[in-house]
């Protein structure tokens, strides 16, 4: 009994001594585990307010992202598969115009642009809509350095196909006005860069139709000289013949380019307006100055344009006149 007994005792005495090591040695295994915890988890950020700064450009980003997710599962629904690997360039812009001058009243007027890109379903070609004809504005030089008129208004749709023949790039845009009764007009564009030592040559010829004047051209060509970093020179000639009303309009001028750092810039235009009504001769020509400047990369901008423009009607007398283009992309 005396043998069994110490037998029993030694027993207990081994059992506890494996209990406590498999207690320490479970204690440092999920200690161990506890501490690698700790540090693959990342420390909570820190809570801040957030700014208005800060609130329009996520909103700007939520926009743009739900806009490219519309329009990637639009391209994919049509095609089926992905084809390419080219990023959406979807693009929606939202332009606001002020205008005054000494003597018309304050005008202002919103216009919206929405350029819709399927890379799948096609790598060249484009569809836009917006509430102004581009074709048109693009027509008048004056409208790209200097603006005293809201854009007319003119909804509708376009279809943009592009190619290259060699080093000419060639448009095809067909637009469909949303009117009652609906307009088609079509413009073919071809344009080119040939670059030498010193400066750019960038001759345009666009050929166009529609309802309102019938079959016109527009005939451009500019010369780019970029002196410095800095300082740089356009001069600009284009022309514009409208063939149902045998009207001639020709732009002609000047503008000098000056950078002042990676968001804003300056240019000095001056701009000269001939037509054949009822002689060629000198309509108008105006002098102005632009001040361009990036709140945020790719999201807003604006365009401040102090000008005097003197016109035959008025004996050439200069005219005081202020234009404000703001701009907002998504």
């Amino acid at each position: 009994m005396k043998i069994k007994f110490r037998f029993a005792q030694s027993s207990m005495k081994i059992l506890r001594g494996k209990f406590k090591f498999f207690s320490l040695g479970a204690l440092l295994f999920f200690s161990t585990l506890n501490a690698f915890a700790e540090e693959a988890t990342p420390p909570a950020p820190e809570s801040r307010e957030t700014n208005w700064e800060e609130a329009l450009i996520q909103g700007n980003i939520n926009i743009s992202e739900w806009f490219d997710s519309f329009a990637d599962g639009l391209d994919l629904f049509l095609v089926g598969k992905r084809v390419t690997k080219r990023q959406n360039q979807t693009r929606i812009n939202i332009e606001t115009s002020f205008v005054t001058t000494e003597i018309e009243p304050f005008s202002s007027a919103a216009n919206l642009g929405f350029n819709l890109q399927l890379p799948n379903v096609e790598e060249y070609w484009s569809l836009k809509f917006s509430s102004y004809d581009e074709q048109q504005e693009q027509r008048n030089l004056k409208n790209a350095y200097l603006r005293t008129t809201p854009r007319q208004k003119s909804y509708g749709a376009t279809v943009g196909l592009l190619a290259n023949l060699g080093k000419v790039r060639t448009r095809f845009e067909p637009r469909i006005e949303l009117q009652d009764p609906l307009k088609v007009s079509h413009s073919l564009t071809f344009d080119s860069i040939a670059k030498t030592k010193h400066f750019e040559i960038n001759p345009e010829l666009e050929l166009y139709a529609n309802s309102d004047v019938g079959v016109g051209s527009v005939q451009s060509l500019n010369f780019y000289f970029r002196f410095t970093n800095i300082y740089s020179m356009t001069l600009l000639n284009q022309g514009n013949y409208e063939e149902k009303s045998h009207f001639y309009n020709v732009d002609n001028g000047i503008s000098f380019g000056q950078v002042i750092d990676g968001s804003s810039g300056l240019s000095y235009n001056l701009i000269f307006n001939s037509n054949n009504r009822a002689h060629y001769h000198l309509e108008s020509y105006n002098i102005s100055l632009s001040y361009s400047k990036v709140l945020y990369k790719r999201i807003l901008d604006f365009q401040l344009i102090p000008n005097v423009d003197f016109a035959e009607d008025l004996g050439f007398k200069g005219v005081a006149g202020l234009t404000l283009n703001i701009n907002l992309q998504f």
